[in-house]
């Protein structure tokens, strides 16, 4: 008799484990991540761009409160209320109603550490002070500026106590520094530059007025 040999069994089915799976997901939520860093990205772009606009042309108005300033130191009244009587310290000050509506005052006020006035950083002080001149609204752009002579005390200009150009002879434009020329007061005109989305520009500009 031949004697049968019994059948192989056959092979169990392994059994899943879920590997593919959980390696599928990671792989999904690793893209899903990355397209959400690449929207915002794109948004924090557009965002700072529209801003660095904004900034921009708030900088750009700010040409318009110098211009207004050049218009004032060009005015009688500048030139002659612009040196003031030594009585304003500790005062009275006598001329003072001459000062504010020009947006002038006669020696440097207290700044911060910037140098802004901190006058002009408080619209509801500057506006209260100086409130002859309106600011200058322009597409929603609000500019006020301020004159300063830079000097430490009130009276006329001199070397001791304020900042002064090149002294000029009387008649000529030659530099000269001999008895008969005269010393040119420094002003320093600060504008400020309210525009839309809360942009806030400070521009400032050191100048003199000019021998006639």
């Amino acid at each position: 008799m031949r004697l049968r040999k019994p059948p192989l069994p056959f092979p169990r089915p392994s059994r899943s484990r879920g590997s593919v799976l959980a390696v599928v997901l990671v792989v999904l939520v690793a893209m899903m991540l990355g397209g959400v860093s690449l929207l915002r990205s794109v948004d924090t772009s557009a965002l700072l761009s529209g801003n660095l606009a904004f900034k921009r042309d708030s900088v750009n108005r700010t040409s318009i409160g110098l211009n207004e300033a050049f218009k004032v130191m060009q005015t009688l009244d500048f030139l002659e209320y612009q040196a003031n009587d030594a009585g304003c310290d500790p005062g009275p000050c006598e001329k003072i109603d001459k000062w504010l509506p020009l947006n002038y005052w006669p020696r440097l006020l207290e700044t911060d550490a910037s140098g802004v006035p901190l006058i002009i950083k408080d619209k509801a002080a500057f506006d209260a002070k100086f409130k002859t001149i309106k600011p200058v609204i322009q597409d929603g752009q609000e500019v006020r500026f301020l004159i300063e002579r830079m000097c430490s005390d009130y009276g006329p200009s001199d070397e001791k106590k304020c900042s002064v150009s090149d002294r000029y002879e009387l008649g000529g434009s030659y530099r000269q520094d001999k008895p008969g020329s005269i010393s040119l007061p420094l002003y320093r005109i600060t504008i400020r530059s309210d525009g839309v989305r809360n942009t806030q520009t400070y521009v400032q500009a050191t100048v003199t007025t000019r021998v006639k």
